[in-house]
């Protein structure tokens, strides 16, 4: 038994390895950073890094901009594709997994191609609107910036969360919904008394993916904007990306560990709420 132990643990040896140093160490380089101050002559200042990146406006604007995006992408992605999947369960639409995936495989160049041929000046939508009697506008200006790329957000990512609820709901036993309509004809009232609290962990799991994945839009921001967004899409990705350039490490930490303080506070928040659903 301990001859077993022993080699499962030269198995787990690879990979422990791998995350104390790629994991492990940098967390505690990246703390040490985040509490002194100083390149030459280092010197501990406790939280005032934090204080002061609070106070900056930079970091400020990309906060908000950021909790904004998840705040109105994540739930419309979790809504639509909960709609959809019980859609696909009622078999009255139909569409292959593989195609559902495709717009997150496809690499963010080709994709930024794609939506400009569709939403650029010279694209297919504008080509549409003077048929409609509207003017034709600059989709990827200023003032439309962020609710293009939410758009571009939401169609990239409520493929792979709908096959996560059409797998969840493809375990539901079928007695529930036929029992529940025995004694109500309302669906709606079934969706929320039966589906909703049923699917709380999944619903919860799906928010979690989607928070995660919109720190990923970064790069179509990137590839459309360059290092310049608009004020609108400013988030803070651009903010860290800019303190690692200018080699500002401190900064560049103290940011991290708020966002994994604001992402852990969220986790905390969400979990709540799905367990108080359950």
């Amino acid at each position: 038994m301990k001859e077993r132990r022993r080699y499962g643990f030269y198995f787990v040896l690879p990979g422990l390895f791998g995350l104390i140093v790629f994991f492990f160490v940098p967390f505690v380089i990246s703390l040490y950073y985040a509490l002194t101050k100083g390149i030459a002559k280092v010197h501990f200042v406790g939280l005032q890094n934090f204080r002061e990146l609070l106070k900056n406006p930079a970091f400020q604007l990309a906060g908000k901009n950021t909790i904004l995006f998840i705040l109105i992408g994540v739930p419309i992605i979790t809504f639509i594709s909960l709609f959809l999947s019980l859609l696909m369960e009622n078999k009255l639409y139909k569409f292959p997994r593989w195609a559902m995936l495709s717009p997150m495989i496809v690499p963010v160049a080709s994709g930024i191609m794609g939506w400009q041929g569709v939403l650029g000046r010279t694209g297919l939508v504008n080509q549409i609107l003077p048929f409609l009697g509207l003017e034709q506008q600059d989709f990827f200006s200023d003032s439309w910036a962020m609710s293009t790329v939410m758009f571009i957000f939401i169609i990239k990512n409520i493929g792979f969360m709908c096959i996560i609820f059409s797998g969840k709901l493809s375990t539901l036993e079928r007695e529930y919904k036929e029992v529940f309509l025995l004694e109500s004809s309302s669906y709606m009232k079934y969706f929320w008394r039966v589906i909703v609290p049923l699917l709380s962990p999944t619903i919860f799991f799906v928010f979690i993916m989607g928070s995660v994945n919109s720190f990923q839009i970064f790069r179509e921001v990137y590839a459309l904007y360059g290092v310049k967004p608009p004020q609108s899409l400013y988030l803070l990705q651009h903010f860290m990306n800019n303190n690692f350039y200018k080699l500002n490490y401190q900064r560049l930490s103290t940011a991290a560990f708020i966002l994994i303080i604001v992402i852990s506070v969220m986790l905390i928040g969400f979990q709540r709420v799905s367990e108080t659903r359950i």
